[in-house]
Formats: structure tokens, sequence, C-alpha cells
């Protein structure tokens, strides 16, 4: 919702505001956009300002005002009624990398393959972060879902013949509050040079990284066991596999070993 809200939507806002006055450096009104203040009396009807008026003598007013005034006043002209409207095409010339780092401890069991996450420590970096109680929200959502993916979720289908064998929750593994720590999450306010208002998506800081750090901290637990990888889901099934199959290699002496 973040990302999209206000990646998309901040961008669209900002494009009205200048297009409607609320930005003093949106420069000149055009010629043939006559603007009616939202204030004005119903017997003056003169536009806004001309080509050669500065938005700069004008007080500002908010985009929500005038949208109503749009839809509500009576005295406007028949062009100027109706929702306000804006498009535009951005294009981002340059990317702008965000930055984060994340931290997962894991404790797994030898005899069993089963995985407990001890410690997941975060920092994102969000931009300008406009709602910090979602933006961690959505950080801690990323995180539950890179969990799943990372030791749980798999679409299992039959070898023969073709058929989803995971497809309901009673076969296909969600992520429970009873898998998952408390999280230690921080933000990191580093204003985009690619966005209007400075934002960066924000939910996605969570899913990606994930996958990695358990993994790797999976990989790093199962280490002196003479395990050297373990394909997501790490799974107990898969866990316990790998942990059989390296102590089988250790033992064995012969050539085709």
């Amino acid at each position: 919702m973040y990302s999209r809200a206000w990646l998309a939507g901040g961008v669209a806002k900002v494009v009205l505001s200048q297009y409607a006055g609320r930005n003093p450096t949106a420069g000149r009104w055009p010629s043939a956009t006559p603007i009616h203040r939202a204030d004005q009396s119903a017997s003056d009807s003169r536009p806004a300002s001309s080509a050669t008026g500065s938005l700069h003598s004008l007080s500002p007013w908010s985009v929500h005002t005038l949208t109503r005034a749009a839809a509500e006043r009576t005295d406007l002209p028949e062009d100027l009624r109706g929702p306000l409207a804006a498009a535009c095409d951005k294009t981002v010339a340059e990317a702008s990398f965000p930055y984060g780092a994340h931290v997962c401890e894991v404790e797994v069991d030898a005899e069993t393959g089963v995985v407990k996450i001890v410690h997941y420590a975060a920092v994102d970096d969000v931009g300008r972060a406009v709602n910090p109680l979602i933006i961690h929200g959505q950080v801690h959502g990323g995180i539950a879902q890179g969990v799943g993916q990372a030791l749980l979720e798999h679409c299992h289908y039959d070898a023969e013949t073709g058929q989803l064998l995971a497809a309901s929750f009673m076969d296909y593994a969600m992520p429970r509050a009873s898998d998952l720590p408390f999280y230690v999450t921080e933000l990191s306010e580093v204003p985009s040079t690619t966005h209007p208002l400075g934002i960066r998506p924000a939910g996605e800081g969570g899913t990606v990284p994930a996958l990695a750090v358990i993994i790797n901290a999976v990989g790093d637990a199962l280490w002196d066991l003479g395990v050297r990888h373990v394909e997501m889901p790490a799974t107990p099934s898969r866990i316990w596999q790998a942990i059989v199959a390296a102590k089988a290699r250790r033992q064995c002496d012969g050539p085709h070993c």
C-alpha cells in the first residue's frame, strides 16, 4: 500500500498541486488555464491570474478545497466544473538505490531438523518516512513473507499428473505468529533523489533480504555437521535429510563415496 499509494499517488498529487497553484515553484499560470479562486465571491468570476501573473502573489489553498469547489459550486464556468485531474509521464533518469542491513540468528535441532528464529534485526532505508507506524508494519510483514518462503511455503505438484497438492492452507504451510520472533527494526531516512517527495518503497525491504539471511544462518548452523547447502524452503524434512546425507559422506571410506 505504501509503495503504490505514495510512490505513484504522491507523484500524481504533486503534479496536480503544481497545476492548481499549490506549489509556488510551479512557475506561472498557463494563459489557457483560468482557475477560479475557491474563495472568490460569485460576483467576481475573474481568473485567479493570467499568463503574466506569478503564483508567488497568490495565497496557497489546498487541492481538496479546489476539488470540492469544482464539484459543488454552481457559479463556475461549465469547463471548470467537475473533478480535477492531471496526467503525466514520469521518467526516472537515474536509479536511486536504498540501503539496509538485516541480521538473523537461528537455532537448528539436529535430531529433527526444526529451525527456530531466535533474533531478527533490520535497518531499512525508506527515504522520507511519511507514516513510520505503517512502514514498520510493512517491514514486519515483509520479513514474515520472507520467513515463509525461506522455511515453509512450497507449491508441490504431483510429478505424474501435474495436480497441485498444496491447494489449500491445510496443505500449504504459512508462517504463524509462533514461527516469528519479536523483530528489532529501525528506519533510515535518506530522501530519494528521483522522487519529488523523496520517498522510496518500504514493504519490499523486508521480503528480499530475509530469504538470504535466514538461509545463510541455517547453513552456518549446519556447517560443522558437514552440510553445505539447503534448498528453499528449508523444511525440517529437507534439513534432516541433508544432515543424514552429510553423516553418510563422512562415514564412507570407499572410492565411490
